[in-house]
């Protein structure tokens, strides 16, 4: 009975966190549609707008705490006053809100999350998370925007969205909420299949989606046990799955308008939107910013619309972009980091070659060509000789076999048109190619291999799949209860909390000569203001309003 409770307490707090965020999505769109006097629809992107809320809620609150962080700590409580109050924005237009009870609704509200929270008692805490993401949170908390912060960390000049999300939700000892960050965005993906499987009128959305279903359920079959790059729950702080999920979402749907030749104000916008989150979220997803000039310059010419209607449909993520690269040069010198052309060398909390350290440390570590300097040839027998490369990319291939079969045997006739499909195909070309540069580490490919297998779903024409309802849920109901690992139901069986500790009471320092802290062991911080890995005597002054952190 007590494993029941528990697990039952921790339904409601994700469901909480849910609601949060929900609502959150909703005084967005509220706010969008009364600013821009553009209206929405009953879908988005294809999907049924409900769906969408809690996506669009984490952009939204994201976005606000990094403008209200100019001003006050992200603890303070002015903050919680402040994100409160815009859910009194859901008192308009309440009578409109059409929620009734259905199984589908059942299943992706209550089923789907419930299952998804097993996953919680056997998370752990990413590398990461001790080395930055979790004391830049705790600068987040305590103290307002820095100028330079840079210079305490250079981790920190990364600066995602995702810090200042988490950093709200340090309620307890034991951080589930960050994990719970990750879970909405697992949550929203197969709300998303469900509800473009049952209810799309689009053949290329249904298509594809059933195709990513398949998919999801190969995972767990071939060598090494399964893992074929589909989507995996990270260890805390980590955010690359919820990239994938945002990378696909955007391409595919740009993609299905390009082919339509039209889109609606309210999906342009919100293409646009999510675009500013995927980067805001992590750098790294930049191939997506060239899909989306090249969507803009086609529909403007194709639809013929005029500059001032697009700078309103653009105005929100305009506005935000802005205020975004403005804290980010406040914060290391550079406009976009870590690019260097984009960094100013005429103020003191910028540190020449901070760029360059970077970019060394994260292709070395992603097994990327240009920091090796080997050849292709070479490079890719060394890319293939770690375990869990091999595994992912031998049962990528394997499962793209399993889908072509499928295609071929579910259709009446084979008629492949590829022409319509060109500009698929030159994207998933080059984001290959920017994966080899980058580093095609299993996090980093995952929306890259969702994208190839939506492709089935762009030479399906003729094809026409359907699932009954039934099937469709005990599918989705088997993918999700398999993208939580095993050990994550045995350890709640054998009443085993979560795997998160709170690293506070044990972890240990050592006074360095600059008179700050670094770890005695290793390179984790963890949640400490006195300690960073920098042996440079550093200099924390008052400035007025701001504080500046300076090496001297």
């Amino acid at each position: 009975m007590s494993l029941i409770i528990t697990h039952l307490f921790n339904l409601i707090s994700y469901l909480a966190f849910y609601a949060f965020f929900y609502l959150s999505g909703r005084s967005f769109l509220i706010l969008l549609s009364s600013f821009t006097k553009i209206n929405f629809n009953k879908k988005i992107l294809f999907t049924r707008i409900s769906i969408t809320y809690p996506i669009l809620g984490a952009f939204f609150v994201g976005n606000l705490l990094i403008f209200l962080n100019f001003f006050f700590p992200l603890k303070s409580f002015i903050i919680s006053i402040i994100l409160f109050s815009f859910l009194l924005i859901n008192l308009k237009n309440l009578n409109k809100q059409n929620v009734r009870f259905s199984i589908e609704n059942t299943i992706i509200f209550i089923l789907i999350p419930a299952i998804l929270i097993f996953s919680q008692y056997d998370t752990g805490w990413h590398y990461d998370a001790g080395f930055y993401h979790l004391n830049h949170q705790n600068w987040l908390r305590e103290s307002n925007l820095i100028i330079g912060m840079i210079n305490i960390h250079w981790a920190f000049g990364m600066s995602s969205i995702y810090e200042y999300l988490s950093s709200i939700f340090w309620f307890d000892s034991s951080f589930k909420y960050l994990h719970y960050l990750n879970l909405i965005f697992i949550h929203f993906f197969y709300s998303m299949l469900i509800d473009n499987i049952n209810n799309s009128k689009e053949i290329i959305i249904k298509n594809s989606s059933i195709f990513l279903l398949i998919y999801s359920l190969l995972d767990n079959f071939g060598i090494n046990g399964g893992r074929n790059g589909f989507l995996y729950i990270q260890g805390v702080t980590k955010q690359d799955t919820a990239v994938a999920i945002l990378f696909l979402t955007i391409a595919r749907s740009i993609f299905i308008f390009l082919k339509k030749k039209s889109v609606n104000d309210i999906d342009f916008s919100v293409i646009l939107i999510l675009s500013l989150f995927v980067i805001q979220i992590k750098l790294s997803s930049v191939t997506i910013v060239v899909l989306v000039l090249y969507f803009i310059l086609r529909m403007m010419n194709l639809m013929r619309i005029k500059l001032s209607h697009f700078l309103l449909i653009s105005l929100p993520s305009l506005l935000l972009s802005i205020v975004w690269i403005f804290k980010q040069y406040i914060t290391t010198g550079c406009f976009i980091y870590p690019v260097s052309i984009s960094c100013i060398n005429n103020f003191g909390w910028y540190q020449s070659g901070s760029t360059e350290e970077y970019e060394s440390i994260t292709r070395g570590s992603s097994y990327s060509i240009p920091y090796f300097e080997f050849n292709l040839i070479d490079w890719g027998k060394y890319f293939y000789s770690f375990e869990i490369n091999r595994t992912v990319i031998t049962n990528f291939l394997i499962s793209l076999i399993f889908l072509t079969i499928f295609y071929l045997l579910t259709r009446k006739r084979v008629n492949l048109n590829f022409r319509n499909s060109l500009e698929y195909l030159i994207f998933i070309v080059f984001n290959i190619i920017y994966l080899i540069y980058y580093g095609p580490t299993a996090r980093y490919t995952m929306g890259t291999f969702l994208l190839i297998v939506v492709f089935f779903g762009f030479i399906t024409n003729e094809f026409k799949f359907n699932i009954k309802k039934v099937s469709l849920y005990v599918l989705v109901i088997l993918s999700v209860s398999s993208i939580v690992r095993f050990s994550s139901y045995t350890s709640f069986i054998n009443f085993e909390h979560s795997n998160l500790f709170d690293p506070r009471p044990i972890a240990k320092y050592v006074l360095q000569k600059n008179g700050y802290v670094k770890p005695d062991i290793g390179d984790q911080c963890w949640i400490n203001l006195e300690c960073t890995m920098s042996t440079h005597e550093l200099m924390i002054q008052d400035q007025s309003f701001f504080s500046i952190a300076i090496r001297k």
